[in-house]
This record gives C-alpha cells, structure tokens and sequence, in this order.
C-alpha cells in the first residue's frame, strides 16, 4: 500500500528539525544572521540572466504565454537536445528531453516512470536529502551505498549491493553535498558494473544522474557524464543553479539516445508528467532559458570564494572534502553529532546544514552563496568552534 505522509516521518523530520533550528535563529540574530545552509545567491542573477526574463515577458507573441504540449514546449526541447548533443557527443533529438519545473519534479517522473514496489534502488550517500524520500513516497525499496573516504564512489560497496532486485542507481554528478567531480575512469568502472549485473540478474539496471551542478564545476576539472558510458543512463538538470535562479524552477529529464526502450521510454516520461498533475514547467520560463543555454556562470568568482573558504577552515584545523564544484565546502565536523555542532554555530549566528541530512553522519555543509562580508564574519565563528571542542577534549 502506497506510504503516507505520516509513514514518511523518518525521512521528513531531520529537515522539519532544522528549519525550526533556523527559524529560532532568525528570531533571535535577525538581520545579524549569517546563512550558509542553502545555495541562495545573496546577488542574484546577473545582467543577461535578467534581460532574458524580460525578453521573454515583452516578446509579442501570439500565445506566448498559453497552455504548452506534455513534456514541454517543441522549440525549448530541440534547442536544448541540440545543446546535449555538442556537449554529449550523442545524437539528442528533441523528444530525448522532457521538460519539468525544476530537478525535483524531474526526479519524481523518472523514478515514477521508471520503478515500483517491487524495486530497489540504489542511493549513494551522501546524496540531496530527498531522493530517498521521492523513492519511499512511491513504496520504492532504497539500499543506501556509502562512499569512500574521499567521497568518490566505493565500487566494491555498490558491487556488493546490486542484487536480483536492483532496477536502478541514483547520485548527482558532481557530487552534492560534497562537491565531487567523478573522474572518467569511475565512471566507466561503475558502468562495467551495471552492465555485468544487468547480464548477470537478466534485467535492465537504470542509472540516474543528478547533474544540477555540471555548469559550476569552478576548479575547471573534465566533467565526464555516465551518459556517455552506460546505455541505460538519464540526466536531470535544472537550470536554477548555474542561473542563479533556484526559485523558478525549469529543468528537464533526458534519456540517452542510446536507451534501450528509447522511445517507449520516453512516451511514458511524457504522459507521468500529465498523471502528477504538477510536473509542467511555466510557458515563460521555457522561453527564457531559450536565450540562456550557452551562459555560464562566474566561476572565477565562485573559485576565489571557494578557495578562501576552504584555505580558512583547513588552516584552523577542519578536515575538508577535497572537490572541484558546486557552492558548497563539505566538512568533517569535529564531534560526531553533526546536528549538534550545527545547532552550536547556530547559537553563534551561523547557519550550516548538518550531515546528516544527506544521509551520512559526522559532517557539516557550507555554502559560499552568501556576500563576501557575511563569508568574512563567519570564519571566525567556525575557529571558535573547534577551539572550544579542543578545550573539551583536554578537559575530558
């Protein structure tokens, strides 16, 4: 029978738990809050981003603002299978590409579409906190693979996980929480795996990859989608992130050229964004982005903060992620309740996402969104922190 809300309590809590933690600091540092829990860029978007928005409101054109197909407006879709195409190195066409508003509902289609309760899925933590909770909420059975040390995966783990029921795997690419750009070569090796398992177990294994922050890879490193590797393969993407516009929510689901069930695959991805009744992007912003699929966001800036950010904590003795994208810094905190040692820097005016909210324990989030000022005050807050655990440790 199909989860309810109040099955789902487990999943829900750790993040209903933090945001009453960051609704009591706001209450109590008000506009003296320093928050680096969430990728909102304290600048927004810049210029061009801006001027696409009202290109697409001004434009005159006659219903340009109506009802679009399931799946997505035409033009948005061949303009974006062809952009998937150069960058890929495989024949995109638009029907490949299926338009929804934002990466959440993108996930929720593809796993609707693609698994039932008869499944498991394999999810490597650390992962965004809420494909396990899409998965459960459709009665989904999830096997949580760990990572590595260094937070790249540990193919013998996901080796020894994949089993006659296994439909399917899910990570983001790079790596969020941690940043991490997954190398060719792993890639590759995880591909040989799926596809030794799928001969193995006689059914197909699908690989979802979450890759939101494929645009904001600062340290410039090769990225390398599992598209390229393994024919079973989707991407989802949003376009909030390296747009800096979270809060419209436009992204899609694509499937490899080289899927199997290529096409049937596709009509089913079409018509589950119709049954959701929820999953179909704003007319507007599938024009605008249109006019923004060769932007790219300032990465040197993005890596100027990341460096600093990441120069500081390691100097005053945090154990750092090493990693090459997204906005955030994953750190190894210096108690084992990760939870608790967010809500100590909240007490100071501090906001950071404890690990455990991406489904692993003993680590802390940062993003380096917030102004340069904020990131500046901030530091001195972590120091503080870990001068006090030491006195702790020598006091025990």
């Amino acid at each position: 029978m199909k989860n309810t809300i109040s099955d789902l309590e487990a999943l829900l809590g750790p993040q209903e738990r933090f945001d009453e933690v960051c609704a009591a600091t706001r209450r109590r540092f008000g506009r003296g809050l320093i928050d680096l829990s969430y990728a909102n860029p304290a600048d927004g978007p810049d210029d061009e981003v801006r001027r696409a928005l009202r290109l697409a409101i001004d434009e005159e054109k006659e219903l340009g603002f109506q009802y679009t197909p399931f799946g997505g407006r035409t033009m948005t879709r061949r303009l974006i299978a062809s952009k998937l195409s150069q960058e890929y190195g495989l024949p995109f066409t638009f029907g490949d590409v299926i338009m929804t508003p934002g990466a959440m509902a993108a996930l929720n289609v593809a796993f609707r579409t693609l698994f039932g309760p008869a499944d498991e899925v394999i999810v490597v933590t650390p992962c965004w906190l809420d494909y396990p909770l899409y998965l459960r909420n459709l009665g989904v059975s999830i096997r949580f693979v760990g990572s590595r040390d260094d937070k790249h995966f540990d193919l013998s783990a996901i080796g020894r996980a994949v089993n006659n029921r296994t439909r399917g795997i899910v990570f983001s690419h790079p790596g969020c929480p941690t940043g991490v750009v997954y190398s060719r070569e792993e890639i590759q090796e995880l591909a040989a795996l799926l596809t030794s398992a799928e001969k193995l177990f006689g059914a197909p294994v699908y690989l979802i990859s979450d890759e939101v922050h494929r645009h904001l890879i600062w340290s410039l490193q090769e990225f390398h989608s599992p598209l390229s590797s393994y024919d079973r393969s989707l991407t989802v993407y949003s376009f909030g992130k390296a747009l800096f516009l979270q809060g419209q929510r436009i992204g899609y689901v694509a499937v490899s050229p080289r899927m199997p069930e290529r096409e049937a695959l596709r009509r089913q991805l079409e018509r589950c964004t119709r049954v959701t009744g929820f999953c179909t992007p704003t007319t507007l912003m599938q024009r605008a982005v249109c006019r923004l699929l060769d932007y790219r966001p300032p990465l040197a800036v993005i890596a100027d903060r990341q460096e600093a950010v990441r120069g500081k904590l390691k100097a005053f003795g945090y154990e750092v992620c090493d990693a090459g994208a997204t906005f955030f810094v994953y750190v190894k905190a210096p108690i084992a309740d990760d939870v608790k040692f967010a809500e100590r820097l909240a007490a100071h005016g501090v906001l950071v996402l404890p690990s455990a909210l991406f489904h692993e324990q003993g680590y802390f989030r940062v993003s380096v969104t917030a102004r340069s000022e904020s990131l500046l005050a901030a530091l001195p807050v972590f120091e503080r922190a870990l001068a006090v655990r030491e006195r702790e440790v020598l006091n025990a």
